[in-house]
């Protein structure tokens, strides 16, 4: 009977440890650690083989491992935060055009998107800086933010709380709020030279571009709002009413601001 008793209680002390939230129950977590396995390459990515050896994978904010493509060389990297349903992917063409131009491109996927890890917390525009940190890390001595629509209103505000700031900021047809990031709040606060480009016919947008054209400080600000209605990498890649006048308004300004060598 001795041994039976005992049997029974070691099965009650298996079955009885310490509910979950109790002292002495392991806590799950929610973030990743830094130490967790960075995305390995994707053979094909983008359906472009040439991107075999050009991806890269660097620690977002949270710890989950963020991944992107790198592009061309040079002493000036231009950031590229993808909209609302894209990634990286969605900036290849118009990357390849400016790393021709003599610019290293970095394009990325936000966190839980394309080939980059999936974190519980942590915000767009924090992702948007750990680009803008490993892009200087890489030994470019100018980086250049650049975001489509919810990727723009990531990159307006982090552009504004980083410390050194970045060489400029470009916003296509960024919301003045997405994801619980205020754009509007920030971007008085920025002190690099700002475009901002929006088609008429994307209406919303457009009233946005020129809402926060109007609250950033300086002259070293340009809005340019072109006729039609393409948003986002749209009006840099698809040939339609608007695209060339943007195209050159961003190239223009990538001239004046960034100073290729």
């Amino acid at each position: 009977m001795r041994i039976i008793a005992g049997i029974c209680c070691v099965l009650l002390l298996a079955g009885c440890g310490p509910a979950a939230g109790e002292p002495g129950a392991a806590r799950p977590s929610s973030t990743p650690s830094r130490a967790a396995a960075a995305p390995s390459p994707t053979r094909g990515l983008c359906g472009d083989a040439a991107l075999d050896d050009k991806q890269v994978t660097f620690p977002g904010p949270t710890g989950a491992y963020l991944a992107g493509y790198v592009l061309g060389s040079g002493d000036v990297t231009l950031v590229l935060a993808p909209q609302a349903g894209a990634t990286g992917c969605s900036w290849l063409a118009w990357g390849r055009e400016q790393a021709a131009a003599g610019y290293r491109v970095l394009a990325f996927d936000f966190n839980g998107e394309g080939r980059s890890r999936r974190a519980d917390t942590g915000r767009n525009s924090g992702d948007v800086a750990a680009a803008a940190a490993y892009a200087r890390a890489g030994g470019t001595g100018k980086v250049v933010l650049i975001g489509a629509s919810r990727g723009a209103t990531a990159t307006l505000v982090a552009a504004a709380a980083l410390n050194p700031p970045p060489t400029a900021v470009i916003s296509l047809s960024g919301p003045a709020t997405y994801g619980g990031e205020d754009a509007a709040q920030a971007v008085p606060r920025l002190s690099a030279p700002v475009l901002y480009v929006a088609a008429k016919g994307d209406s919303a947008f457009a009233a946005n571009a020129q809402t926060m054209y109007d609250a950033t400080p300086g002259s070293a600000r340009r809005l340019v709002l072109v006729e039609g209605a393409l948003h986002g990498t749209g009006l840099l890649t698809i040939a339609d009413v608007g695209a060339a006048e943007a195209a050159k308004a961003v190239g223009d300004f990538l001239r004046t601001t960034a100073r290729v060598t």
